[in-house]
């Protein structure tokens, strides 16, 4: 089983997303949590979960103030109605940003994707992720520069 906590502090969102993950039987919701506050308290006192759904804005400030006082290794999925944290989400542990309304098909990729970093002995190490992810950024070949009115491609070891 996956253990899964859900972020939302708007009661009517949280039933929907929990209700979209009850047709995945290997996620188990083991907590909900509504605000900032909450989020601290209950991280400092339980073993953190393997998957997050977390909202960004909540009553009580942003969801990143929860994962800055309490760093966590599990994979965090944002379900936001705003994009403009997405740089920022990506910085903390985010493996996917879905925008509400959340459809079903996105929520299968996420879980997907997050699947697909789950070793076979279940045990999920992000810090390895992470490396591997920063191993697979390619670099750029070509640049493109402007000339006056004019348009040039430089090779980059030409720089």
């Amino acid at each position: 089983m996956i253990k899964t906590v859900i972020i939302e502090d708007e009661k009517p969102a949280s039933r929907k997303l929990e209700r979209m993950l009850s047709v995945f039987s290997e996620i188990d919701v083991i907590a909900k949590i509504e605000s900032v506050e909450e989020g601290v308290e209950w991280f400092s006192k339980n073993e953190h979960p393997q998957l997050i759904f977390s909202d960004i804005v909540l009553g009580d400030g942003l969801s990143f103030d929860i994962f800055e006082k309490f760093p966590t290794k599990a994979f965090i999925i944002y379900t936001t109605a705003f994009d403009q944290y997405t740089l920022k989400a990506f910085k903390l542990n985010s493996i996917d940003y879905l925008l509400k309304p959340i459809l079903d098909e996105d929520l299968s990729s996420a879980i997907e994707k997050f699947k697909s970093f789950i070793p076979s002995d279940n045990s999920v190490n992000s810090q390895e992720i992470k490396q591997l992810i920063k191993k697979e950024k390619t670099t750029l070949s070509r640049i493109l520069v402007k000339i006056g009115y004019n348009l040039k491609i430089i090779q980059a070891q030409e720089v």
